[in-house]
């Protein structure tokens, strides 16, 4: 009976560690950038990619939201949809006063979109510049 209890309570202590290493691995798809916080007391990690055009795409899990960073002169732009391996999520995008090369993307059911962006393969958005179109495509492995 105890050689039972021994051998369940081992393997439950192996299945935790296995889930705590492959949730790692999840994690390490996407590049860590850490900030401290403005008093200083708090470490802040931030996930993100960068794809061959330089545009930078940071997944804010503080605030449950993307932000795309793309250095350009068109600073006027909105996103409207994006898709994350293939399936098409509606999205508003709001552009930072401060940070004009910066833009918001936020969207319904944070938790449902942020877990498919951590293990998402592939996330494309349509840029809208005035009437001007441009895809932006972030592989992440």
């Amino acid at each position: 009976m105890k050689f039972q209890k021994r051998h369940f309570v081992i393997s439950r202590l192996a299945l935790i560690l296995l889930a705590g290493m492959m949730s790692q691995t999840i994690y390490a798809k996407w590049d860590e950038e850490r900030d401290m916080t403005a008093n200083g007391k708090e470490e802040l990690v931030y996930y993100y990619k960068t794809n061959e055009q330089g545009q930078k795409l940071v997944l804010d899990k503080y605030v449950k939201r993307l932000i795309f960073i793309r250095p350009d002169r068109l600073y006027k732009r909105s996103i409207k949809q994006m898709k994350i391996d293939g399936a098409v999520i509606d999205v508003t995008s709001d552009p930072f006063s401060h940070y004009p090369e910066q833009t918001a993307i936020i969207f319904e059911n944070k938790d449902e979109v942020l877990k498919k962006l951590f293990l998402a393969k592939k996330v494309e958005f349509n840029v809208l510049y005035g009437r001007e179109e441009a895809v932006s495509v972030f592989q992440i492995k």
